[in-house]
Order: C-alpha cells, then sequence, then structure tokens
C-alpha cells in the first residue's frame, strides 16, 4: 500500500503525543508558553559531553587530517583550558570564528562552548570591511582565524582591541598567537565547564543579507538543542512510514560530506553537531569543487550530501559524474533555496533513488521550520514539506490580517528555536518580532490541502507591473520546469511606462541550444501574458551565490543593469 498524507499526519501525531517517543508538551520561556520536545537535551554542552563516549571511532576527516572522537575532545579540551586560563575566557565573553571549513573550527566552537563563550561563526566569505564590522558588532575578545581571514584584518587588531588565534600561517606580533601551539600548551591542563541553562546565549550567526550589513542573530542553548532533536524527530518519522534505509556501496556507517559552510546554520547543525551526537564521520572539504567531491565521496563511502539545489546540481551536472562510484549515496537534500522542478528527477536518475529531501528553515529559526524526505518528500516533490511539530505558523495579508493557510500570505513563526532577538539591533527587532512573539518571515506561503508548506517568494521581491503584484518565484519555477535551465532569477527593472518591469537571467546546462524565442513561448504558454519578463538575459558563467549558497539576485540585478539597461 502507497503512503498517504494522512497516514503521515497520523504518525508525526502518534510520535509527538504525550507518552511517545518523540513527545512534546508546554515550557515557559521568556514568561511564554512553546511548544517543545520533552526528552530533548536542555543545554549544548550536554550534548556535547555525550559525545565523548564515541572514543576511538574517526569523526573528521579533510584532506590528510584525520581525528577520532578521542583525539578530537583531547584537543578540545586542551584549547578550553587556554581559553580559560590564557585568555580569561569567561561565560558571556563573544568568541568568533573566521575560517574555512576545517577540524580546527570545530575544535574551537566546541572548547567556546564548553567555557560558556557565546560562539560567533563569521562568513568566511566576506572582505575585510565585512569581518572588522562582525568583530566589532559582536564584540568578541577573541577571534580564531586562518592565514587569509589574518591578512584581512591583522591592520586592525590594535582598534578592535582583539587577539587572534591563528589557524596555519606564521603567528608574529603580540595579538597572534599560533593555534597548534595552544593546544599543546594546554594538554593536561584543567578548565572549568561553565554552569550554563537552556535560557542562557550560546552563538551569535550573522544572516547572509544582500543590501547592508547583516545582522547578528542571537541563539540560546535551548533553541540549537531543540533544533537537533527536530532533526531526530524527523529521521525517526520516516523510519516508521517507510523502514530503515541500508548501507549500500561499502558504507558501513553514516558518512556526511559537509558542503555548506560552518558559519551558517544549516552547517553548523547538520555538518557538525547531529554528525557528533550520533558517532558519525564527518568529511569536510576547505571549498566545493564538484571534481574533488566525486573523488572524496568514492573514496571515503559518503552516506549523505545535503546542500543548496546549485551544489546539488553542480556535482549531478559534472562531465566526469559516470566515472565515479557515488553508489555509497543513500541521503541527498537540497534546501535553503526553491528547488528546481527537475532535481528531484535528476537525483534520483543519477545517485539510485536515494532519499531526497527539501524543506524551509530561517537562520533566525536555528533552520527550523518544515521539512520532508524520503517516501514523505515523493508525496510532494514541489513544495516545503510539513511543519514542524514544534513551529507555529500563521499567513497574514497586507493589511496585516491572519487568513487562512490555503489562501496563504507572509508566513510568520512562533517558535521556542525562534531567536530572541538580533544583537544590540532593537529597531530590527522590534520590526520583526511582535509583543507576543511572532516573527515576520518576509517569505510568502501557503499550506495546501494535504498540509504542504509551499513557498511562493518573497515579500521585497514583489513586482508591481502597471498595478498588478508579481511574485518573482512563481516565474522562476516555470524557468526550472525546463530541462535545460541550470539556475534563475526573476526581478524587476525600473520602466518609466509601467512602473516596473520583469527581467529574466538565465544560465543553461551545457550544450543546450534553448533560444530566447522558445524560452518566450513556454512561458506565454505556461504564464498569464503580463508575467513573461520583458528582458531575458542569458550568462554563459553560474549566477553568483551567496554565503549560504543561495543566488545573489541583488548582485545579479546590480550586473544586468549595469551591462543591459544603462
Amino acid at each position: 500500500m502507497s503512503l498517504t498524507p494522512e497516514q503521515v499526519h497520523r504518525k508525526k501525531t502518534e510520535i509527538t503525543a504525550p507518552g511517545g517517543v518523540f513527545e512534546t508538551g508546554e515550557i515557559a520561556l521568556d514568561g511564554m508558553a512553546y511548544r517543545a520536545y520533552v526528552h530533548a537535551p536542555k543545554t549544548l554542552v550536554e550534548v556535547l559531553d555525550g559525545a565523548r563516549a564515541h572514543g576511538d571511532l574517526e569523526f573528521i576527516v579533510c584532506g590528510e587530517i584525520r581525528l577520532s572522537y578521542a583525539e578530537f575532545f583531547a584537543q578540545v579540551d586542551a584549547l578550553a583550558a587556554v581559553l580559560q586560563g590564557q585568555f580569561g575566557i569567561v561565560p558571556g565573553d563573544r568568541l568568533a570564528i573566521a575560517m574555512r571549513n576545517n577540524p580546527q573550527w570545530a575544535i574551537a566552537f566546541t572548547a567556546g562552548i564548553l567555557v560558556g563563550a557565546i560562539v560567533v561563526p563569521i562568513n568566511s566569505w566576506g572582505k575585510t570591511e565585512e569581518l572588522r564590522y562582525a568583530i566589532a558588532d559582536s564584540g568578541s575578545r577573541l577571534v580564531v582565524a586562518d592565514a587569509p581571514r589574518l591578512g584581512l584584518i591583522e591592520n586592525l587588531l590594535p582598534a578592535l582591541d582583539i587577539s587572534v588565534l591563528l589557524v596555519g600561517g606564521d603567528a608574529r606580533g603580540e595579538a597572534v598567537h599560533d593555534f597548534d601551539a595552544c593546544v599543546e600548551a594546554g594538554r593536561g591542563r584543567e578548565f572549568a565547564v561553565a554552569p550554563v541553562s537552556g535560557e542562557d546565549s550560546c552563538v551569535i550567526l550573522y544572516t547572509s543579507g544582500s543590501t547592508g550589513f547583516p545582522k547578528g542573530v542571537l541563539h540560546r542553548h535551548i533553541a540549537v538543542c531543540q533544533s537537533l532533536m527536530n532533526m531526530f524527530f524527523l529521521g525517526y518519522l520516516l523510519m516508521e512510514l517507510e523502514g530503515a534505509r541500508e548501507f549500500r556501496g561499502g558504507a558501513e556507517r553514516e558518512t556526511p560530506l559537509l558542503t555548506v559552510p560552518l558559519f551558517h546554520a544549516t552547517g553548523l547543525l547538520g555538518g557538525f553537531l547531529l554528525p557528533l551526537q550520533t558517532a558519525q564521520k564527518v568529511v569536510m572539504m576547505y571549498k566545493w569543487d564538484a571534481g574533488e567531491a566525486l573523488k572524496i565521496i568514492q573514496a571515503e563511502k559518503v552516506t549523505g550530501l545535503s546542500s543548496v539545489p546549485a551544489v546539488i546540481q553542480d556535482l549531478l551536472f559534472h562531465p566526469g559524474f559516470d566515472n565515479y562510484d557515488t553508489s555509497s549515496l543513500i541521503r541527498v537534500s537540497a534546501a535553503g533555496a526553491a528547488t528546481p522542478a527537475g532535481l528531484p528527477e535528476l537525483i534520483r536518475e543519477k545517485c539510485g533513488d536515494p532519499s531526497r529531501s527539501a524543506g524551509w528553515g530561517m537562520t533566525e529559526t536555528m533552520a527550523v521550520g518544515s521539512t520532508m524526505s524520503g517516501a514523505v518528500f515523493d508525496l510532494s516533490p514541489g513544495s516545503a514539506g510539513i511543519v514542524s511539530p514544534i513551529v507555529e505558523m500563521r499567513f497574514v495579508n497586507a493589511q496585516g490580517e491572519v487568513v487562512e493557510p490555503l489562501h496563504g500570505g507572509e508566513m510568520q513563526v512562533r517558535s521556542v528555536t525562534c531567536s530572541p532577538g538580533y544583537w544590540e539591533k532593537p529597531e530590527a527587532n522590534a520590526e520583526t518580532f511582535s509583543a507576543d512573539r511572532w516573527m515576520k518571515t518576509g517569505d510568502i506561503g501557503r499550506i495546501d490541502e494535504q498540509g504542504f508548506l509551499h513557498i511562493t517568494g518573497r515579500i521585497k521581491e514583489i513586482v508591481i507591473r502597471g498595478g498588478e503584484n508579481i511574485y518573482p518565484g512563481e516565474i522562476e519555477q516555470a524557468v526550472y520546469e525546463m530541462p535545460e535551465v541550470k539556475e534563475n532569477v526573476v526581478f524587476g527593472v525600473p520602466d518609466d511606462a509601467m512602473g516596473e518591469e520583469l527581467a529574466l537571467v538565465v544560465h543553461v546546462n551545457p550544450a543546450s541550444t534553448l533560444s530566447e524565442e522558445t524560452l518566450r513561448a513556454r512561458l506565454r504558454a505556461r504564464l498569464a501574458a503580463y508575467k513573461v519578463p520583458r528582458y531575458i538575459h542569458f550568462s554563459e558563467s553560474p549566477l553568483p551565490q551567496n554565503a549560504s549558497g543561495k543566488l545573489h539576485k541583488l548582485r545579479v540585478k546590480e550586473a544586468f543593469l549595469a551591462d543591459t539597461i544603462a
């Protein structure tokens, strides 16, 4: 018997009911009631210390470096002793990390949490001013950085009044200290694990905004722990519905390939903390390269790949894909951006029917929102899945009135995983959060008759053409239905007659012969005439991405206006 949406929702209710494995109940936080997983860990310290039991199992593989759990925690404890004893880090101090993905990133994060610091992962793709801003805005006392990041801010260290733990490179000057030397100096020294509660702050994640400077999103221990428990819930739900998936292709244990930055919520949770909690082996890449990823998947028997659609497409379209053994992959997940219509089928074709997944979440919700995978994904591949048991969601129209989920509107959420607010940004907090803690997401969506969430656009991206509101996401999805298309973005450009006109920038797959005339004809057959873009531009290069791996619409628009309209 095939799975039905009713069965999914019934099972979700069953396992979250009183006495269920993932029982949810009401908890009080800041004087308000929220739904939460009753049996979730209370603090991240509890999660981290529990992973010490994994002992000599291999934990992190990064190039030539291979660390067991035991060696990982030996370095963590040594660094924690130095942070506390030499640098005087106390609970509540901010500890910044500005590096590409590497084992030292994870070591620094863990050590910081154990001594009670609020860890501040900084966008390693940023330039000097972006790094300076995040360090200054967060008030960080110490930054763990690699050589390229130090090179960008070295002249600013006196003004920032900050010390550096340098990973790689030559540690010069009084303010710069060698990371490895500090770890060695800390071996055998004692430190005191900070007494923390679930309501204490533990991390500031900076949003990957496309305009102005990003905002620091503050999160507490309870939000991270509830988010991790939510991931367990999703895995258990799927196992109950379709049974356990067997390893294949020579794989013997869960081995995810980390392809997203650790400074992003998805990377931090799914690429580090969840694998650490569940004794997985994590394979890291210094930076994304599809050809190198294929070699790693074959050599390390990688079982899981979770990233934004653009990265997954890059891997699947690589000309050498069929030359490598990728049969160990049993999970391929696309999230963080709209899933192109042909991508689910391509994953199935190329990867031997792995468990596919998709979802919706935000930095402000600690990546919790909606999701689906496996057999549940197959019920509604074009959606963002079902809403989490610990998330309340409502939809609001342009007048601020709550409307029916079927009708849809701006999505607002309320959850134990929501940020208590942006770091020292009272105006942004007042604009985003209501007095009873409903958070405006800026996303437009609806929930269909079967209970699946659909994201249809962003409020700020609405194009008003001749008085008609047009959602670019609808047009982008129509373009993605064309098999020749790899990436596309739609946006509004100024027009004297109509106020705004639509522009489409598209990047097609290699060897595609798709023409503007054919593309336009297909859109006319699919959409109302006023929704067909006036301007269509083919980009020979892949479209730029932001730090989250999402297509950077503003940069595409700016380049288009400079090259085409001007």
